[in-house]
């Protein structure tokens, strides 16, 4: 009986010791297997993304503040901001895509994002589309349309929307004048009561300008709503013809020569009166200008839609900004992480103080609304929402926007030094662009 039980014993300290070591040989090897298919939860890695902004100091503060929410969620990856100068940007992304130091995630404006997207400098990021708890739908399909080409899709706009008009209420008020809403509401606000009403709000005894659409410095945004509603454009749907050369164009060119230089209701060209100093009493800005309104002392202002013009159906500048991943990125999966959550309700969120939302529950959402006391919130109703509803329009851009830009501005500067009239200041346009297209 003994040796039965030493027996016994021995064969369960056996089968002890091989399941033990079956045991440890499973585990290994299903070790070794999560290894090998990525499974395991291994430290990852640690990335530094760099995200390319334009702005001053403060901006660069409120998008490091926004990384740090997002390193929050992904305590491996860091966000560095490089902070450019507007002025600069277009040549600076070009030195950087020729020299492979682009940033991870860049900021890009309508105009330069036909280059780099036709370049195959931008990943393509049409799986976000799957992606139901980002919700691409969520997004003003208008908003996109630029980063869309053969059914792929190079970005995510975070900041769209019609340039707005601000108004001083004071100034306004002082005249008897009824506001740009109040005449919108009523179907009167047209450019012929725009001029009248810039007129009644003049004093130059004051040193007031009744308007301000733009310092001379950038045509585009200052002047393009104003083209498209006289019924001029500036070039045919892909760029290839130039058509601003045009008795439509002529006319709005000359509605704004005689502003400046006849009927002396806005600053000349390069002077940086600005609307915070109270002595403007409209002006042509983008949403995210209320910001800086808003630290003005005793300035009380609201923003409304531009007016109506000869054609009353035309659509407004969109001017979209947006996040595009980099295909010389290192990191794109992080990259995309870090896109992802910038466009998000919640960064979109973050940054509705300063840009106007893209995501609709955002931009139609009462906490937007009655974000802030200026604007109104029939303001934002009716220079904002309402029109991104209807859907805008960008200006299409050529590959070589920069040498075109650059004549168009040559040529704007001509009538501005008046050493052209308006037609003459086309028919250079023409001449010096009209070439340049493809």
């Amino acid at each position: 009986m003994k040796k039965v039980w030493t027996a016994l014993t021995a064969s369960v300290i056996l089968l002890s010791v091989t399941a033990g070591c079956t045991s440890a040989t499973n585990s290994k090897s299903a070790t070794q297997s999560n290894d090998q298919s990525g499974t395991t939860n291994k430290p990852k890695k640690d990335v530094t993304l760099k995200l390319s902004i334009w702005g001053d100091d403060n901006r660069k503060r409120v998008f490091e503040d926004l990384g740090k929410k997002f390193t929050e969620k992904h305590p491996n990856i860091k966000v560095e901001v490089m902070l450019i100068p507007y002025a600069e940007y277009p040549k600076k992304m070009s030195i950087m895509v020729a020299s492979k130091t682009v940033p991870d995630v860049a900021w890009l404006y309508d105009a330069i994002i036909p280059q780099l997207r036709d370049s195959n400098q931008l990943m393509d990021l049409s799986e976000l589309a799957k992606d139901a708890d980002y919700d691409l739908n969520d997004i003003y399909p208008s908003n996109m349309d630029i980063y869309r080409k053969n059914g792929k899709l190079y970005g995510i706009p975070f900041s769209a929307g019609p340039k707005v008009l601000y108004y001083n209420k004071k100034l306004f008020q002082e005249k008897g004048l009824k506001t740009p809403n109040e005449l919108a509401k009523e179907g009167k606000w047209t450019y012929d009561e725009f001029i009248n009403t810039a007129k009644a709000l003049t004093d130059p005894s004051k040193g007031i300008y009744g308007v301000k659409l733009g310092d001379g410095g950038n045509w585009k945004d200052a002047f393009t709503d104003t083209i498209w509603s006289y019924g001029a454009d500036v070039f045919n749907e892909d760029a290839s013809k130039f058509l601003l050369n045009s008795p439509e164009g002529a006319q709005a060119f000359q509605m704004i020569d005689d502003m400046m230089f006849k009927n002396l209701i806005h600053p000349k060209p390069g002077d940086q009166l600005p609307f915070e100093s109270g002595k403007i009493g409209m002006y042509r800005g983008t949403f995210s200008y209320s910001a800086s309104a808003r630290k003005a002392e005793g300035l009380e202002f609201d923003i409304a839609p531009m007016p109506k013009g000869p054609k009353a159906d035309a659509p407004f500048y969109n001017g979209v900004s947006g996040y595009s991943v980099m295909n010389d990125s290192e990191n794109k999966a992080e990259a995309l992480e870090l896109l992802k959550f910038f466009t998000s309700k919640e960064g979109i969120q973050t940054l509705q103080t300063t840009f106007p939302p893209t995501r609709k529950s955002v931009l139609e959402s009462a906490e937007f609304a009655n974000l802030n006391k200026q604007p109104s919130a029939e303001g934002i109703k009716l220079a904002m929402s309402q029109p991104m509803l209807a859907g805008g329009r960008i200006i299409p851009t050529p590959s070589n926007w920069q040498q075109i830009d650059t004549k168009m501005q040559n040529a704007l500067d001509m009538l501005y030094t008046r050493n052209a009239t308006v037609k003459q200041m086309l028919e250079q346009m023409e001449k010096e662009v009209a070439p340049l297209l493809k």
